[in-house]
């Protein structure tokens, strides 16, 4: 689990991607955390939300991993910087969830804006093909005594 400052064995852009992921993903009665897994052979990071009795659902897989990245194909109304509808985001892409494919799969992808407004992919949030595929590693970050 990522805390607000709490963030073991995150890379650099997921510090930074973090606390805006959580908010955007928030699900009201659980925790919100970050797990590695793997998705096929990639190492991934996850957004997960957790109930108080410790079940965990998937949310969206960070796009950090360099074979994920590659594999997004942002809207074409996207990428020009317009919002799905076809409205102007004021020269900038807006931030928040945008139509997208992986491979053969229509997908939604978190997105910011980077320096120079066009939409940043950061997340891909979960379909069933990706629940499917997607395993999640455990670790024992604490015991009572």
């Amino acid at each position: 689990m990522c805390g607000s400052v709490s963030a073991i064995g995150l890379e650099q852009r997921e510090r930074a991607d973090w606390p805006y992921l959580r908010e955007l993903l928030r699900r009201p009665g659980h925790l919100m955390a970050l797990m590695r897994g793997a998705l096929g052979g990639t190492e991934v990071a996850a957004v997960v939300a957790v109930t108080p009795q410790g079940a965990v659902t998937p949310l969206a897989i960070l796009t950090t991993a360099e074979e994920i990245a590659e594999e997004i194909h942002l809207a074409p109304a996207a990428e020009s910087g317009h919002a799905a509808d076809g409205h102007a985001a004021d020269g900038h892409a807006a931030d928040g969830l945008l139509p997208a494919r992986v491979g053969d799969y229509d997908v939604q992808v978190v997105v910011r804006a980077g320096a120079d407004g066009r939409p940043r992919p950061l997340a891909v949030l979960t379909t069933p093909w990706i629940d499917q595929h997607l395993l999640l590693f455990a670790r024992t970050l604490w015991r009572r005594r």
